[in-house]
């Protein structure tokens, strides 16, 4: 496994670092240095580091029950690790190219998005075995749970739609045209709505939640690849732009950009301020969730996705 500098900083820092996880952390997946990053939103650092197998790509978090569930697509593998005490607990061999993954609210199903065989499948998140699988659209890469509806919501980036599916019986209801290149999906419980960006059409729809149709497309430019709900203001961000945009939740406009590192992927949100992981830069932009100048720190090479500890995220 090859570290960059931040990295190797880090291993002399994590010795020192307390081996609990607080509500103030955020776990970043680091895909190039095969390393998951503790950072500690309170101090502005990273406090540890963890090696994982190769490849990392996409991060669930099982909500207060401290487990992070990590796909590895090339290797056919999720990693189960425990926030406690900074741990891998289990190496799940679940076969397939695993990417988009999500985590029943009781921490025992996991849902996990084949990229090559199209297929949304329910596992055991204790032995990783396959319950129950359903066909959706081409390349499914996120997925996300409404626990309070028991649905699914499967981006299917070859398809340009988005899958909704009933997560006991893993029935396929609904398939919703969105955008081209369907990449990321935030819930937004408060109006109930879903947002899905769209990589190759430079937008981002959103659905109604209850009735399952469209409800508005916001074009954002730049490859819109990330999504974070905080309160009134959804952001978005933009690969080939650099940048962050901050949608209203109301009046379903851009109100706001801020720039960022380069190449943002994923966006994630904790106590008022958002957090942008740049994969080219190797770093993390922090600023208000609001609007506003992002500060950047230095973190590790590849940063790609990201989980804030105790998060529920779509779960409620």
């Amino acid at each position: 496994m090859r570290l960059g500098s931040a990295c190797a900083a880090i291993l002399a820092l994590s010795a020192l670092a307390p081996a609990w996880a607080s509500a103030a952390d955020l776990f970043v997946v680091c895909q190039d240095d095969n390393a998951l990053i503790r950072f500690d939103t309170r101090s502005g650092r990273a406090t540890a580091q963890l090696g994982l197998s190769p490849r990392p790509a996409m991060i669930a978090s099982a909500g207060e029950s401290g487990s992070l569930f990590i796909t590895h697509p090339e290797l056919g593998l999720v990693t189960r690790l425990e926030t406690a005490d900074l741990r891998v607990s289990a190496t799940l061999a679940v076969g397939g190219t695993p990417f988009g993954i999500a985590v029943s609210k009781d921490g025992r199903f996991l849902y996990v998005g084949d990229w090559n065989a199209n297929v949304l499948r329910k596992l055991d998140a204790n032995t990783g075995h396959t319950l129950a699988e359903t066909t959706v659209g081409r390349e499914p890469t996120a997925v996300a749970l409404d626990a309070g509806r028991g649905r699914l919501y499967v981006a299917n980036r070859e398809s340009g739609s988005v899958s909704s599916v009933d997560a006991t019986s893993m029935r396929r209801e609904n398939d919703i045209k969105v955008g081209e290149g369907p990449f990321a999906l935030a819930l937004d419980r408060e109006k109930d709505r879903l947002f899905v960006a769209n990589v190759r059409s430079g937008d981002v729809t959103v659905i109604d939640a209850e009735k399952g149709r469209v409800v508005a497309d916001i074009p954002i430019g730049g490859a819109p690849y990330g999504l974070a709900v905080d309160s009134h203001v959804i952001l978005v961000t933009s690969q080939h732009g650099d940048r962050v945009s901050f949608i209203d939740a109301a009046e379903l406009r851009v109100s706001a950009t801020s720039p960022v590192g380069r190449y943002p992927e994923a966006v994630a949100v904790s106590e008022g301020k958002a957090y942008v992981a740049n994969w080219f830069s190797g770093d993390l932009s922090i600023l208000d969730s609001g609007r506003g100048r992002a500060i950047t720190i230095k973190l590790c090479e590849g940063p790609r996705s990201m989980a804030v500890a105790g998060a529920k995220d779509a779960q409620e």
